[in-house]
């Protein structure tokens, strides 16, 4: 209790200094506050591209493409480890592309008079942009802007830009994808009516039916399994025109494609030299007569070109349907709106905060003082150490 008199009656001793230190600086933090630019924050809110089958039919998107399954696919390929399609879509908002599309349609040069500079403005853009991503996955543009209009247009201008990239990308994807199979497709539509031709001329000649079951067997597994590596080698040339050689996604697809090969040399040549349709068929072409096995070849020949004809036939229209789409990417959750209340600078509380450090401040001044000066009067000798300590200082006590 008499600490707190004792301390009490510091206060009273020095509340004119306290009262003229409070009064002066919250006179001046209220100046500030008023004089600081106003700051008004708009929030858009979307979610990323969902889920959906791949419309090429390949096992992997290709690692350069942002297809509405693409973004995912990306993550999983390594290229983005540990990303998730709304990571990637918060990537392509921070890009530079993206970036100076807001710049140019919001005007920010200038309605924050930046004179010829493209790199101040995307500064400047970023600073007064915040993009992050919840834990449910949903992607947040957060805009501070001088003006409520300002703030929404540039987070809309956002969402308008990302969509609009998504969507050229999948339709420029589709063209190249289209271009590529319509020139194996016209390929393959001269050699299936080849080896179509030369089997029947064959059959004509030789007057050969049919062949064994086991035999039609292996052949029709031979004709899947070309199938399956004309696939993967399409993937892989469309895919190395988007990715580098060392790409994680264009790694796996020479393993997968090396592996279907081993497969097919398998069956071709057998486990052992001259025994052709190894792997646990019984049949070889050595043990089946000339007519038979020339037929059996000619049979598998035209098999394998059916396959891949129906599947670039249909990996060709689904190319069209993709290079068409024109369907947004990404769902709006919450368009920017214009903020009605400025979120900087907050009067009350930049001033309620100068006034307490202020009165918090000039008390301990005062206690201090206050302590100098008994100690002066009480113990000259520590008061000769502060002053040693304030003339190292430099510091004069008046």
């Amino acid at each position: 209790m008499k600490m707190l008199l004792k301390y009490l009656k510091i206060i009273a001793k020095y509340r004119k200094m306290i009262f003229y230190n409070v009064v002066v600086f919250t006179v001046i933090a209220t100046a500030i506050s008023f004089a600081l630019p106003k700051r008004y924050k708009a929030t858009a809110q979307i979610l990323p591209p969902t889920e959906e089958p791949d419309l090429l039919g390949f096992s992997t998107i290709l690692s350069g493409g942002f297809s509405t399954s693409g973004l995912s696919r990306l993550a999983r390929t390594g290229l983005f480890r540990s990303a998730t399609p709304s990571d990637l879509v918060a990537s392509i908002l921070h890009s530079r592309t993206i970036g100076e599309q807001v710049v140019v349609d919001c005007d920010i040069m200038q309605e924050y008079k930046i004179k010829k500079s493209i790199e101040k403005a995307l500064k400047l853009l970023k600073k007064i942009t915040k993009i992050s991503v919840t834990d449910e996955g949903i992607v947040q543009i957060n805009v501070e802007a001088k003006k409520p209009d300002l703030s929404a247009n540039i987070a809309n201008s956002y969402i308008t830009y990302v969509d609009k990239f998504l969507k050229e990308s999948n339709m420029t994807r589709g063209k190249n994808m289209r271009v590529f199979v319509e020139k194996r497709l016209s390929t393959a539509e001269v050699e299936l009516k080849q080896t179509s031709d030369s089997l029947k001329t064959f059959q004509e000649v030789h007057k050969v039916v049919a062949i064994d079951e086991e035999t039609k067997v292996v052949i029709d597994a031979y004709a899947q399994l070309k199938s399956e590596l004309l696939k993967r080698e399409m993937e892989l040339a469309i895919s190395k025109d988007v990715s580098a050689p060392d790409n994680p996604y264009v790694l796996s697809i020479k393993r997968e494609i090396d592996e279907f090969q081993n497969k097919l040399n398998e069956i071709e040549t057998g486990k052992e030299p001259g025994k052709g349709y190894g792997v646990g068929f019984a049949v070889s072409f050595n043990k089946l007569p000339a007519v038979a096995a020339e037929y059996a070849r000619r049979l598998r020949d035209y098999k394998v070109q059916e396959e891949i004809y129906a599947l670039l036939l249909q990996q060709y229209e689904q190319a069209k349907i993709l290079e068409a789409r024109d369907t947004p990417n990404i769902t709006v959750l919450d368009y920017a709106r214009i903020p009605e209340k400025k979120v900087f600078p907050k009067k009350a509380t930049i001033i309620i905060t100068v006034f307490m450090f202020s009165f918090i401040l000039s008390c301990i001044g005062c206690f201090i003082n206050e302590y100098l000066i008994t100690i002066q009067k009480e113990k000259p000798e520590v008061f000769k150490e502060w002053q040693s300590i304030f003339s190292f200082l430099k510091i004069k006590k008046r």
